[in-house]
């Protein structure tokens, strides 16, 4: 029921959670326990879709209506992590998501379904580096564009682009051809690949 859950997230918030921690420790477990049922068969489409949906619309409540993300750089990395439009990983988002914060980042997992969705999220709040995960092959024709486009949105004018999921098993695909600054599919070496990228910058 969206009405319970909106009332729910609204007490979180008079408690004292920022969104962030919203986002973190509500939305994205929320989203990878949908992933368990629906992987365990607990769930079926039709409930495991309207989970999704009622998560996306409480993301945007979170996202555009309490906007108290930092807008300029700070000085703890932040890193937004996101499926590009068209692939739904939720749960390796949320596993990517742990390993940047055992590593003191500071992480945030968009739910967003569209391009200009990203954009505005990217908008709202200063990132450093911007965590793709792409599922299917398919989609690398139209990342170049999408990777310009998110680049121009972003709050931050240098902002990072990394690169993951299946997609980028095979290993003829290459950074420069898609616009972005490293691909990586596992997890460990994706925070150190980002952390280089910004040493890169900050020297």
């Amino acid at each position: 029921d969206p009405d319970i859950s909106h009332a729910h997230l609204t007490r979180l918030m008079r408690q004292g959670y920022n969104t962030d921690q919203l986002f973190l420790d509500v939305i994205a477990p929320a989203a990878r326990h949908l992933g368990i049922q629906w992987e365990q068969d607990l769930l079926d489409f039709s409930q495991v879709t309207l989970g999704l949906l009622r998560l996306h619309q409480l993301s945007h409540e979170l996202g555009y209506a309490y906007r108290d993300g930092p807008q300029q750089a700070g000085a703890r990395r932040r890193i937004m992590l996101a499926s590009a439009p068209g692939s739904q990983h939720l749960l390796g988002l949320t596993i990517v998501s742990e390993f940047f914060r055992k590593e003191r980042w500071q992480v945030v997992v968009e739910i967003s379904a569209t391009s200009p969705e990203l954009g505005q999220a990217l908008a709202n709040e200063w990132f450093d580096v911007l965590g793709l995960s792409v599922g299917l092959a398919e989609q690398l024709e139209g990342l170049p564009s999408l990777i310009q486009t998110l680049r121009q949105q972003s709050r931050n004018p240098q902002v990072r682009v990394l690169l993951g999921g299946p997609a980028f098993t095979l290993p003829s695909t290459r950074v420069v051809d898609l616009g972005a600054d490293g691909i990586s599919v596992d997890a460990a070496e994706a925070v150190v690949l980002a952390a280089q990228l910004l040493n890169e910058d900050a020297t």
